[in-house]
């Protein structure tokens, strides 16, 4: 298993034999014999050439993806050194699937593969960028995915909080990318992937201010979702409990254990004043909140 180091950056370019297994990816392709997952050259239409030649990670370097397929690959990070910076798992792409009916998923597990966690739209993830967001949909089965045609090569940034990553489910973080279809062959070409890195990253911050309170809760009103951010120190910062109180000092909604950058949605429960209490491992705070239904 790779260790994630700070002062080493992980890569595989799908170009070559491993020099050392402390710096590369090291994929594992499900050895079923229905898998399409392969690692060679391109020789299609859409998917014709690497990013960085010769070889990529393709859904089939010749042939389109079949009908009623499940293909999956996966790779482990395991953290040794006590950092706590931000880091992001990082590639190259190219898409072609059936747009809303087949498609890309991403998955992530930090409990050794016991449960497995969409990585669109949740909360644990820091942040998720670089798609367009006409490839992203809900297919017809209920998962958020990459589908329809890019032909343009997109650089994904997959960010985590380590704090969280690693000292709340186990040693390691595992990622799954799965290619699926329907019973319907729509002579599609599928997944290709080149360039994939893990690093420690400061340009998740690019587009943000600098907040200068220690918590910050917004929007308030709100109509249901609610974004939470503390302050990004260089220390292991992780948020132990979160509770969202109703005005009978009831607690409705609890969180243990979660990341400093997080979101919740609170649109099921009564309109009304509630009371947000968020402990860190530094402090605690308690926030006055407005839901007010649309």
């Amino acid at each position: 298993i790779p260790f994630l180091v700070h002062s080493q950056d992980l890569s595989q370019y799908f170009d070559g034999a491993d020099t050392s297994p402390y710096n590369s990816i090291m994929i594992n392709i499900d050895s079923s014999a229905a898998n399409i997952w392969q690692i060679g050259n391109p020789q299609k239409t859409i998917f014709h050439s690497a990013s960085t030649f010769p070889n990529v990670l393709i859904t089939d370097t010749l042939n389109n993806y079949p009908p009623n397929n499940t293909s999956s690959f996966s790779f482990t990070l395991k953290d040794e050194a006590l950092y706590w910076d931000i880091f992001a798992i990082q590639w190259k792409q190219k898409l072609d699937f059936d747009s809303g009916i087949d498609g890309g998923i991403i998955e992530f597990s930090n409990d050794a593969g016991t449960t497995w966690q969409n990585a669109f739209n949740n909360p644990y993830v820091y942040n998720f960028y670089g798609y367009e967001e006409e490839n992203v949909d809900t297919l017809t089965t209920g998962e958020v995915a990459f589908t329809g045609t890019d032909s343009t090569w997109r650089v994904i940034w997959f960010c985590f909080d380590p704090s969280w990553v690693f000292n709340t489910g186990g040693d390691s973080l595992i990622c799954r990318f799965t290619s699926k279809s329907d019973s319907i062959d729509n002579n599609k070409e599928g997944w290709m992937i080149d360039n994939m890195y893990v690093h420690v990253t400061v340009q998740h911050t690019l587009n943000k201010v600098e907040q200068e309170a220690y918590l910050q809760v917004q929007p308030n009103p709100t109509s249901g979702h609610i974004d939470i951010n503390t302050r990004k120190i260089d220390d292991f910062h992780i948020i132990e409990k979160m509770e969202l109180i109703d005005m009978a000092g009831k607690v409705v909604e609890q969180f243990e254990m979660i990341p400093t950058k997080f979101f919740i949605d609170i649109s099921n429960h009564p309109e009304g004043l509630y009371l947000l209490k968020i402990q860190t491992n530094l402090q605690t705070e308690t926030f006055k909140i407005v839901l007010k239904q649309e």
